[in-house]
Order: C-alpha cells, then sequence, then structure tokens
C-alpha cells in the first residue's frame, strides 16, 4: 500500500543537519513570493534537551540551505524535490516552559550591505539591466533576467540615501517588473508576460481544502494620465493611457513621452493586478511556484485563470500549500 511522505533536508553552515536534528523541528514553512519580498524559511523546534540553547545555539548570519522531498507522492514511485534555495539567518527566538524555539532565514545574499547599507548615487544614460547587474555583482550573486523589451536607456535616475535592494525594487516597480532573490541570484521578470503564460495546472474543487475569494473596485482603474515637465523644452507634458470614468492621476520626471508613457502603464497594472484575489489551500505539491499561473474550475463565475502572487509550504503534521492568487482573466 502506497503511503505518500513528505521531508526538509536541511543544510547548516554547509553541513547537512537533517537526521542530526530530526525529532527537535516540530513544523518547517517556506515562503516563495513572486516579488516584492524575501523567500524566507521558518522553522519551529522544541529542546526538551536543551541542545539548541546551548551547543546548537544558533548565529545571525548562519546559512541554511533546504529541499522538500516528496516521496510516492502523486502515485507510487513518484518521488520528487523541491530546492526551496539558501536562506540567510536573520531571527531567532525562545520561550518556556517547555523550551520551544523559531528560527528564521531570508533568501538575501550574505554580504549584508545589499538590504542594509545606504548608497546615494546618480545613474546616467544606464539600462535597468545594466543597473542590476552591477548591484548583483556587488552583492556576490548572478543576476537571472527574464524581461523582453525593456532594453530602453534611462538618461537619469537618482539612488539617494537608499539601499541597493530598496532602490533596485522601486525601479522595478516603476516600471513593471518583478524582482526576488532565490538560489543566489537577483532575479527579475516581467510581471505581465508571465501572467500571459498558459496555466500550469488546473485546481478544481475537490483539489481544495479551503478557498476565499474577493473582489473589489475601489483602487482600481480603467486608464492614467502621467504629468511630467520635459527637461529639454520645460514644457508641461500628459501622457496618457487608457480611458473611462475611473483615471489614475501621477506626476514625476520622465525622459520623454514614451518614458511617462511607460511609468502610467505600469502603475495602472499594478494598481488593477490584485483587483480580484482568490487564496485557495491545497495538498503539498512541489510543482508549483510563485508567478506562475493555475486555471480554477468549478467555482462557477469565480472560476479563471490566475497568477500566483505567493505560495506557502507548511510542513508539520503534514503537507499542505497556501496560495495567494491575483485573477488574470
Amino acid at each position: 500500500m502506497r503511503t505518500r511522505t513528505a521531508a526538509v533536508d536541511l543544510t547548516w553552515n554547509g553541513t547537512t543537519v537533517t537526521a542530526k536534528i530530526s525529532g527537535e523541528t516540530t513544523a518547517i514553512t517556506y515562503t516563495d513570493p513572486a516579488s516584492g519580498e524575501a523567500d524566507s524559511l521558518d522553522i519551529t523546534i522544541q529542546d526538551r534537551n536543551r541542545r539548541w540553547i546551548n551547543a546548537w545555539m544558533p548565529a545571525a548570519g548562519d546559512t541554511l540551505t533546504a529541499k522538500i522531498k516528496l516521496q510516492d507522492w502523486a502515485r507510487e514511485g513518484d518521488t520528487r524535490v523541491l530546492s526551496c534555495g539558501s536562506f540567510t539567518l536573520d531571527n531567532f527566538t525562545f520561550a518556556g516552559w517547555p523550551i520551544t524555539g523559531s528560527i528564521s532565514g531570508v533568501s538575501v545574499p550574505a554580504d549584508g550591505a545589499f538590504r542594509e547599507t545606504q548608497r546615494s548615487k546618480v545613474w546616467a544614460n544606464v539600462t535597468i539591466k545594466e543597473m542590476a547587474t552591477e548591484i548583483a555583482g556587488r552583492a556576490g550573486i548572478a543576476l537571472s533576467w527574464d524581461a523582453e523589451g525593456f532594453d530602453f536607456t534611462l538618461t537619469s535616475i537618482e539612488q539617494s540615501n537608499q539601499t541597493d535592494c530598496d532602490f533596485l525594487m522601486g525601479v522595478c516597480k516603476t516600471y513593471g517588473l518583478g524582482l526576488k532573490v532565490y538560489a543566489k541570484k537577483l532575479v527579475i521578470f516581467d510581471r505581465e508576460a508571465y501572467k500571459a503564460k498558459p496555466p500550469v495546472m488546473t485546481l478544481a474543487p475537490s483539489d481544495m481544502e479551503s478557498w476565499n475569494w474577493q473582489t473589489t473596485l475601489a483602487g482600481t482603474y480603467t486608464g492614467g494620465e502621467y504629468a511630467y515637465t520635459d527637461p529639454k523644452t520645460e514644457k508641461d507634458i500628459t501622457a496618457k493611457t487608457g480611458k473611462g470614468p475611473r483615471i489614475l492621476k501621477s506626476s514625476g520626471k520622465a525622459d520623454s513621452v514614451a518614458d511617462a508613457e511607460r511609468k502610467i502603464k505600469a502603475a495602472v497594472a499594478d494598481a488593477n493586478h490584485s483587483a480580484t484575489t482568490l487564496s485557495v489551500t491545497i495538498m503539498g505539491n512541489a510543482a508549483l511556484f510563485a508567478a506562475q499561473t493555475i486555471q480554477i474550475t468549478g467555482l462557477g463565475k469565480l472560476s479563471g485563470k490566475y497568477y500566483i502572487d505567493k505560495v506557502t509550504h507548511n510542513l508539520g503534521s503534514g503537507y499542505t500549500m497556501s496560495l495567494e492568487l491575483s485573477l488574470v482573466a
């Protein structure tokens, strides 16, 4: 008789510790957001033998890697491995009685300067990819770039007392790009292009342990206007996209009308992205990742194609996944 199993392989500072801490961990959560925040790994422990508050005491900056291993999962012989990536330990707590603890790591570069050191610099005549390449190199990680049509040159953009992380995140958001750190890589992608990809899976009501659907018109738009002053002629110009009753109005700097149009289109798309959302809890599945799309069926007019904004893997007494989804069509 098939017995499906799910387990997590952990490596701590380069040393495999899975067997060593077997029985000490009570729950492990891996959170995989599409963009805007770091991946995270959270481990809940029991410390009846007081190993963790003594010889095994964690230290901030420790490195962890994790893999979710599934055995006989969908069927007998179905073995899968999900690499959760690399994490830097940034928080741990203990409480009693009995002694319990939590250990948390995030997928940021080991070089803390990426999200800690504020810098000031004027970037001139540079593409977003060129900026990202320099920032990734400074952080000691590789750049994974998956965004076509973003090879335009920015005349001037200022990084003013901002960390590389915050600055680059802001630039990507301004132009409609997603950014995250995964597996020692800085990953940048075109979210709208990813939303256009075909679904990787279909979920029916029978697959769902629970779900919650919500929609709103508040904060959504049918078009937008971006006002700026031409840096050469000093004339006030307004770039527009879309039309209708709900217009998002914004203003700021722009190199040209084309640059202003890119900014307002990205702003409208971002505002409308989560107009309709669906949260679903399902049995764990190592094939699903944030930034993919899935098809929801069997929920009447709530059905459709959804983009995965976040996946949270929960392993303890079993293995479940929570999906945070936004309707595409």
